[in-house]
């Protein structure tokens, strides 16, 4: 698998159907939906469904939401990336991650490459 980003603790890559269950331990935790404004994922099914709009969006727009690990073990803490939000023609950048990873600068660390990423090697302004 094609890592998109490495930062000094992590690694980003595009999702796959085949992290569909760590996502949903993810999307299925109300603390971590609490604030999102979307509902708690209830079924594999629907994670699948959404696994298969962000490989759509990868070939669409050439980046999207990718899954992240610690490089320490390689363990699933969630995801960050880009999104296109046509109904605002904006990009957004948002990250989701399990809450035993919160607090450690995980967020910062990933939406600083992110961003990197994005301006110099996407170009996008």
């Amino acid at each position: 698998m094609k890592t998109i980003i490495e930062t000094e603790r992590l690694l980003l890559r595009e999702i796959t159907l085949d992290d569909k269950e760590a996502l949903f331990k993810l999307h299925s935790d109300p603390a971590v939906q609490k604030y999102t404004g979307e509902p708690v994922v209830e079924s594999i099914e629907e994670i699948e469904k959404a696994i298969r709009t962000r490989i759509d969006d990868y070939g669409k727009y050439g980046f999207g939401r990718w899954a992240t690990f610690l490089k320490n073990g390689m363990q699933f803490v969630g995801w960050a990336g880009l999104a296109y939000l046509p109904e605002f023609d904006e990009i957004d950048l948002g990250y989701r991650f399990l809450p035993e990873y919160w607090g450690l600068g995980i967020a910062t660390e990933a939406s600083r490459a992110i961003l990197t990423y994005g301006f110099d090697s996407l170009k996008i302004r």
